[in-house]
């Protein structure tokens, strides 16, 4: 058990991980997850913060997590981000310059966020390579105040971005070729392009497609409870044979993810003169059956989950867990630093 444990908060599932990396494998402590309380992010008051925090409590007893020190995850999709290039200022330079283009990346004034600049490198060409991160004074108040009420204390707090980035170019570096990794979220989806030797995602794009979008389609036009349309994804998925024909059903939300996937293709191509040779999808990408099978089919390149088996210490854990690894992705990111 290691002294500190990770937290994921998204808008669907609360996800929680202990873990150890040791000589370029992870080893799972604990694994687990649970229904985020309801409206936990739209209806940011006590009793919200209240509910998660019991989950919070209820899942690490359920765990044997002793640690109180937690590295916390949120969605993308709660957050602003921009990958910048800046000239190798001093950093009170850098941050004044960064502040004074801010307005362009976050649809808010920014005394109302918080702002988080890291450093992921100094290019060949002396240029700084960025991160910008920027999320709601509010949303990130009411984390504090849900982990404060469980006993937790926050020793980092990021986005799916900054845990994932991190992840695929410092511990588990697998992208060997021009790849795109789709984060498919629940409120919506990251897109990020990796093209090795540069040392981090070059291009970062998001859509409003994510499983949610998916969800209350199939329920509207399949006339379907949440609990059956959900079932209905995970088993059937996007089979055209099924008892429901849910491709059909959902192709306008779908083809819109498709058309984003083709135009990050396109854009990688006319950018930086190389074409992408595969895709990763992780998250809630599981979730739906047959997903990458058909993504695969649509854009003519090899599509699969992001491969974390290879990186992990078999274990009952990764047994359990072996068809929805990709899931916790974000969660053991997070932890790894």
């Amino acid at each position: 058990m290691s002294s500190t444990f990770s937290i994921d908060i998204s808008e669907q599932y609360t996800r929680v991980a202990d873990l150890a990396l040791s000589k370029g494998k992870i080893e799972l402590y604990s694994l687990g997850y649970d229904n985020t309380s309801l409206n936990y992010y739209s209806n940011l008051t006590d009793q919200s913060a209240k509910a998660e925090a019991v989950l919070l409590s209820k899942l690490r007893k359920e765990l044997n997590i002793s640690s109180v020190n937690a590295n916390v995850v949120i969605p993308d999709s709660l957050t602003y981000s921009q990958l910048l290039l800046m000239p190798n200022l001093p950093e009170d330079e850098l941050v004044k310059s960064i502040r004074l283009q801010a307005d362009e990346f976050v649809p808010l004034p920014i005394d109302d966020v918080y702002i988080d600049l890291e450093v992921i490198s100094r290019l060949k060409n002396g240029k700084l390579l960025i991160v910008f991160i920027a999320a709601q004074k509010k949303i990130v108040d009411h984390i504090n105040m849900t982990l404060d009420l469980a006993g937790i204390e926050p020793a980092t707090l990021e986005n799916e971005l900054s845990a994932v980035g991190r992840f695929v170019s410092e511990v588990y570096a697998f992208v060997k070729t021009p790849s795109i990794i789709i984060n498919f979220g629940f409120g919506s989806s990251s897109i990020y392009v990796m093209n090795p030797p540069f040392p981090y995602f070059q291009i970062t794009r998001t859509t409003r497609i994510g499983f949610d979008i998916i969800l209350r389609d199939l329920m509207a036009n399949a006339n379907l409870t949440s609990d059956k349309a959900f079932e209905a994804l995970s088993t059937i998925g996007l089979n055209p044979q099924g008892s429901i024909n849910i491709y059909a059903t959902i192709f306008p939300v779908f083809n819109e993810l498709i058309t984003e996937i083709e135009k990050t293709i396109l854009m990688t191509k006319e950018k930086y003169h190389v074409e992408i040779k595969n895709i990763y999808l992780f998250n809630y990408d599981s979730h739906i059956s047959l997903l990458h099978e058909t993504i695969q089919s649509k854009v003519s390149l090899p599509t699969q989950s992001l491969p974390l088996s290879s990186i992990l210490v078999p274990n009952p854990i990764t047994q359990t867990f072996s068809h929805v690894l990709s899931t916790f992705i974000p969660v053991i990111a997070t932890h790894l630093r």
